[in-house]
């Protein structure tokens, strides 16, 4: 449930599977009852992971769920990787629908890829095992080349593999990367940015993992004609709109849903949260506006407060 430009982490993995899905199934464990209740928002089926013991535990514990589901294949997300981009996910899936592999693995080379798993492949260059970090050899931890969580399975073989897992490693826990070794043959898809499959487990990682998602947003937004002074102190959320020739100043945000209408220019220091900006509109510096509507062509003040108003 942290935030990342105002939205928790799980928004992420859930929009992504929204888009790719017809059926969402949540495993949620330690925290349940906080991250719960912003899942209700969402038609999603949860279980309870507890205590959590390994990724292929967590399929264990959904096993029934999955049974039940009108399905051929099942598509599998990380709960704390909210980089993953909809156009790697896609091309995995399209590469393991034109295959005949019964798993297929999105990857990433990172250039520390110390705690990840390691692909193990073979000498034509197919996956053939997944190792975890910490039962690795040396050799193996210098492969580049890591795991990011993130699959798409034949659902069939995924129930039948699961049974054969085993917690004998490091851990003690069920790897679900094991089964990459029960498949007859796996395929891959590597991500083109490696900050995909960048994950969150600290603070600073969070920071981190904002800060790319900042200059992913602010890209998207001057390449369509937004003008960002200085897109690097420019928070913008992903469910925001803007229009063409906006002009926004340094250290604004503007978060939730919020629209903001052609022509408009936003002051330095202002801050934008569910509102709709009218077309041709200024908002000056230092303002405030929540939950409001500013009409079309407002010359609004300088220290401008403003919550849940029509204003103009």
């Amino acid at each position: 449930m942290h935030e990342i430009l105002g939205l928790p982490l799980i928004f992420y993995p859930i929009r992504l599977a929204r888009k790719i899905g017809s059926g969402i199934i949540v495993v949620v464990g330690h925290g349940r009852e906080i991250v719960e209740p912003y899942l209700s928002r969402y038609q999603t089926t949860r279980v309870v992971q507890d205590p959590p013991l390994g990724t292929g535990h967590a399929i264990l514990v959904a096993r029934e769920v999955l049974k039940g589901m009108p399905v051929k294949n099942v598509v599998i997300l990380p709960g704390d990787m909210p980089l993953i981009e909809y156009s790697s996910l896609a091309s995995l899936i399209e590469i393991f629908e034109s295959s005949d592999a019964r798993i297929g693995v999105l990857t990433a080379c990172l250039p520390d890829p110390f705690g990840y798993g390691r692909i193990i492949r073979d000498g034509e260059n197919r996956v053939k095992a997944i190792v975890e970090h910490n039962d690795a050899t040396d050799e193996q931890k210098k492969i580049r080349e890591i795991n990011t969580g993130v699959y798409v399975i034949d659902k069939e073989f995924l129930l039948r593999s699961v049974d054969g897992l085993s917690p004998d490693n490091a851990k003690q826990e069920f790897y679900l990367t094991d089964i990459v070794r029960m498949a007859d043959s796996a395929v891959s898809f590597v991500t083109p940015d490696f900050n995909e499959a960048h994950g969150i487990n600290s603070r600073l990682q969070l920071s981190q993992a904002a800060a790319i998602m900042q200059q992913r947003i602010n890209r998207s937004f001057m390449d369509e004609g937004v003008t960002l002074i200085d897109p690097e102190s420019t928070w913008i959320s992903p469910l925001a709109r803007v229009g063409n020739d906006v002009e926004i100043w340094p250290h604004v945000h503007i978060m939730g849903e919020s629209i903001i209408g052609s022509q408009v220019r936003i002051m330095p220091n202002v801050w934008i949260s569910g509102s709709d900006i009218g077309t041709g509109s200024i908002i000056g510096h230092y303002s405030l506006i929540e939950n409001s509507v500013i009409a079309p062509d407002t010359d609004l003040p300088a220290y401008s407060s403003i919550r849940g108003k029509t204003q103009g």
